[in-house]
Formats: C-alpha cells, structure tokens, sequence
C-alpha cells in the first residue's frame, strides 16, 4: 500500500487574541493541551535527529525523500507550538520554562543513549501522536470546544502526524527491526507519557489555582478518561504496537486528510 504524499505546509495561526481558557472555557482542558504542546518542541527536534542519525543507511530513496519531508513538518510544528507556548507564558503560565527541562533531559538521552535506542523511543512517540491524531480528527467532539484559531492548529498537526506517522518506523525497520527493543519501549513509554503530561497538566493547573475547581477538574476527567474519553480512546490501538507485524498503515485513516484539505487546504500556503 502507497502511504499517502506528505506536504511540507506553510501555516499561519492567529493565536494573539485566543482567551486563556481556550477550549470549552475550561482551565483543566486547556491547561491538557498545553501540557501536551510544552512537549512537542524538544520532543520533535529529538525525533528529527534520532531518524537523521541513520539518513546515510536508508537504501530506499522514496524513503529518504519522506525522511526529508518528515523533518520539514516536525520543525513547523515545533515552531508553531513554540508560538502558543510563548503566549501562554506571557499570560502568566511557565510554559517555557517547563520546555527547558524537558530539551535538558533529552539533551542528556542523546549523549548517553544508543543510537537506535533513540529511534526506538521515536518510533514509540511517533505512534502515540498518530494514535492521538486519529482520535482528534475522527472525533469532533474532542475538539468542537476549542477556540477556533487553537482547533486549526491542532487539526493541522494531526493531519501531518497522520501523512508521516510511518516514516520512522520504516526507517527503524530498515537499521534495526528489533521487535523486543520496540516493545521494551513501548512498555516504558505507556507509563512514562501519560506521566509526564499528568505532571506538566498538575504543575499548570496548580500554578493557576485551578486545583479547586472541582466542576471543572470532574468534568475534564471525563472527558480525557471517562467512557468515551479522550485518552481511553486511543488505548486499543496504541496496544496494537505490540504485534510482530505492526505497521502504522494498518490503520489506513487517509480519508481524514482528504476531509481535513476539503475544509481547511485554502488556509495553507504549500
């Protein structure tokens, strides 16, 4: 099966006069989000460098171009998120600061760290964000709530992570291929993700005194874990990492691109 083409798209997102509490008027969800964006710019300069590690031993030039075009993307998210993260933090939430640790402890994974470990925990990541994307586009009422400046950005994001979600697995499949090196991965990531956004979303709700929102607190639980939610959502096909013959388009979710370009490719300019 051909994955579909991955288009390198200059955006522009007007996030200038997005109220704080953007999705749903609710800090516990916006604060989710954003947990997840303080993540992405350290996170996808680490994934561009651990598939870049092995660029001179992909045989496959189609593959090599996607490695090319799947860098393109991953920077123009991490500048993107870079953006909101910097205008939460001018409106009195430490993002960017929470981001510094986050480039610190990656910074100390490339030093001391096995190449193909790396690519490993890439290629691990790599699926969490295709499973979250799907959720997110195939869903509407994860994102119906958001201000619609945000929602464009996360759309947006979700259909690239869709377009390139197997490039680095195929990559990894070509230099390594180990299956027990990808599952001890995915074993420590399904504990080790969901903590560190749990722990960025915790310090961000209590640097904004939102703890004792309690309404606000029960209903975000529901929606990212109650049935239904968010998050519960994604666990049957974030388990499916764990067959030996797992492959990213086994779930072919291509049409969710086409639907995304009928409603939103006018706003791209490549």
């Amino acid at each position: 099966m051909e994955p579909p083409l991955i288009h390198v798209r200059r955006m522009h997102f007007d996030l200038e006069e997005v109220p704080r509490y953007w999705h749903s008027g609710s800090p516990f969800l916006t604060h989710y989000f954003t947990a997840m964006s303080l993540l992405f710019p350290p996170g996808e300069k680490f994934f561009i460098d651990s598939v870049r590690n092995f660029e001179g031993q992909i045989s496959d030039p189609i593959l090599r171009e996607q490695v090319k075009d799947f860098s393109g993307q991953e920077a123009q998210h991490s500048h993107h998120h870079r953006v909101y993260d910097r205008k939460m933090t001018r409106e009195g939430t430490p993002v960017q600061r929470y981001e510094g640790w986050i480039e610190w402890a990656l910074q100390l994974a490339r030093r001391w760290t096995p190449k193909k470990l790396q690519l490993a925990v890439t290629i691990t990541l790599e699926h969490f964000t295709a499973v979250f994307a799907n959720v997110l586009l195939s869903e509407p009422k994860f994102s119906e709530g958001m201000d619609p400046n945000v929602r464009l950005l996360w759309l947006w994001h979700a259909v690239e992570e869709t377009e390139h979600k197997a490039v680095a697995y195929d990559v990894y499949q070509q230099v390594s291929g180990s299956y027990w090196l990808r599952a001890l991965v995915m074993v420590r990531i399904l504990l080790g993700f969901p903590f560190a956004i749990g722990f960025f979303h915790l310090l961000l709700l209590a640097g904004d005194r939102k703890l004792g929102n309690l309404r606000d607190v029960a209903r975000g639980m529901r929606f990212v874990w109650g049935k239904g939610g968010f998050a519960r959502s994604a666990t049957p096909e974030l388990l499916g990492f764990f067959r030996r013959d797992f492959h990213p388009w086994q779930n072919d979710n291509r049409e969710l691109i086409g639907e995304w370009m009928a409603q939103y490719g006018d706003r791209s300019a490549g």
